[in-house]
Order: C-alpha cells, then sequence, then structure tokens
C-alpha cells in the first residue's frame, strides 16, 4: 500500500457520512461469546491467516479497530504496526469494519499498512463471531472518553479524524492465537481510549521479547507522509501564484489594448470633426 495519501483526506468528508456514524444498522449479525483464554479460535472463512497456523509455524495477533478515523483506533493501529515491524516471526492481522477504500485511505493518512494484514468486514460478521459488538453511549461519548481524546490531541497530536464508513459504537477486541489455534490472550476494551497492550498477547504465545529497531518505521512513515503533503500544498501554491500572474499578465494585456483602442477612436472622431474633411453642398 502507497504510503502517498491519494487526496486530502481531512477534506473529503460529508456531514451525512459524519450523522450515519452515530447511527445503528437496521440489523445486526448474531453475536458470539467472547473467546476465552484455552478455546479454539472462531472459524471463518475471511481469516485464512487462522486456517494454516500449523504450517506457518507463526502465532496470530488480531486486533478489531473501532472505526476508522478514531484517534483511540489510530493510536492502537500505530502501536500494532510498531511491534509488528519488530517481531516478523508472527503474524499480526487488523480488522477494519469500514468499507475498503475508507479503509485504505485511512491506513495510508496513519503511516501506512507496516507488516500489518488488513482485513475488511464492513458487515462485521466477523467482530460478532469473535463476541465484539455495540457499546454503550457512556463509553464513547462519556466526559472521560472526551478529556482522553483531547489530552491524545494534546500530547501525541492524534485527533479526530472523519468518519466515512462504519459505526462509532463499534467495540475494539484484540486477541493472541498460539500455532495450535488455541486463544492464548483476550482483551476486550471496556470504552472508546481503552487500548490493549499488545505485548501481553505476544508474551501469551511466547514472542514476549522485542527486536531492537535500529529507527523508529513509525517516525518515518510520519516524516514521508508530512514531505508528500508539504511537497503537495508547495506545488498547490506554485500553481495558484502562476495561475494568478498569467491572470494579471492577461489583464494588463486587456487594459493595454482597450486604452490603445479607445486613442485610435478619439484620434478617428477629431480627424472627421476637422474643416479639410468637412462636406459642403453647393
Amino acid at each position: 500500500m502507497s504510503l502517498t495519501p491519494t487526496r486530502d483526506y481531512l477534506n473529503a468528508t460529508s456531514l451525512k457520512s459524519e450523522m450515519a456514524a452515530f447511527s445503528s444498522p437496521a440489523a445486526n449479525p448474531e453475536l458470539s461469546p467472547i473467546p476465552k483464554v484455552g478455546d479454539h479460535f472462531p472459524e471463518s472463512d475471511q481469516l485464512p491467516q487462522l486456517q494454516s497456523l500449523n504450517n506457518s509455524n507463526r502465532p496470530v495477533i488480531i486486533t478489531f479497530l473501532r472505526h476508522c478515523g478514531c484517534p483511540f483506533a489510530e493510536k492502537a493501529f500505530q502501536s500494532f504496526r510498531s511491534l509488528s515491524d519488530a517481531h516478523p516471526d508472527t503474524t499480526f492481522i487488523a480488522v477494519s469494519h469500514s468499507n475498503q477504500e475508507d479503509t485504505e485511505e485511512w491506513v495510508v493518512s496513519v503511516g501506512g499498512t507496516g507488516d500489518v494484514e488488513i482485513v475488511i468486514d464492513p458487515e462485521r460478521t466477523l467482530y460478532a463471531k469473535w463476541g465484539l459488538g455495540f457499546s454503550s453511549y457512556w463509553a464513547n461519548m462519556g466526559p472521560m472518553t472526551l478529556w482522553k481524546a483531547l489530552k491524545l490531541g494534546s500530547d501525541e497530536l492524534i485527533y479526530n479524524r472523519p468518519t466515512k464508513s462504519g459505526y462509532r459504537w463499534q467495540t475494539a477486541g484484540s486477541f493472541a492465537v498460539d500455532v495450535d489455534g488455541t486463544v492464548k490472550w483476550a482483551y476486550v476494551s471496556g470504552n472508546a481510549p481503552d487500548i490493549a497492550k499488545f505485548e501481553d498477547g505476544l508474551k501469551a504465545v511466547g514472542k514476549g521479547k522485542k527486536r531492537r529497531v535500529r529507527k523508529s518505521q513509525d517516525a518515518r512513515r510520519s516524516q514521508e507522509v508530512r514531505k508528500s503533503q508539504e511537497v503537495r500544498k508547495s506545488q498547490e501554491v506554485k500553481e495558484g501564484s502562476e495561475v494568478k500572474e498569467s491572470q494579471e499578465v492577461k489583464e494588463g494585456q486587456e487594459v493595454k489594448e482597450n486604452l490603445e483602442a479607445a486613442k485610435r477612436q478619439s484620434q478617428e472622431e477629431v480627424h472627421a470633426s476637422s474643416p479639410s474633411n468637412a462636406a459642403f453642398t453647393v
């Protein structure tokens, strides 16, 4: 997935989609119990990575995001991606219930996928299989949640982004599945700011020690995105200046031509009214 934003994400949404994120669907998929530690993972064709655990010999850490645009989902995804870069011996899967296009655009806007595999589940059937339904208004919009959202923005410059698809009420959850298909760690967020500690999931499948990474890939991705945005903004300013300059030249030329035309007309009128050109009738 490219790290270059395809368009200005912050200006590409509508009030209608924002309001839709606060609604609830007409029908919800049937909710299964949340998998407990020791359970076999919920079977689904949407997660073929879990069907070949023995062959890959790689445990899986899977996180179900709240919705694309949520600042807490962004914070969680950044942490998740950072661990995926440091643990190539583990499969990291992030599930989104926003649609394909909006998810891809959001992922680009927050720095790219890294080594995380993205699974799209707009019908939320996977969420339901793993026991993740909707949470309460208080858990998502309570004063503590709003205060933590403001603090996340002031401390880490992670702010709410437009929610172009998906639901703000969706509960987040994360799980670790060992190579034998056993759930070794499960964490369901109690409210929007409640972000799982993915390191605990890695420890549960015996992958707790992080490799040292020479340079933060998250920081590098952020720099690439920021540089791309600055270049694009500079180009827009340059193009705007060129258009303005061209318009000024054109307007100046038109003024000059109008003055010359007025001058010629005045000369013709003076010439026509002179005695030498008067018509006499005898």
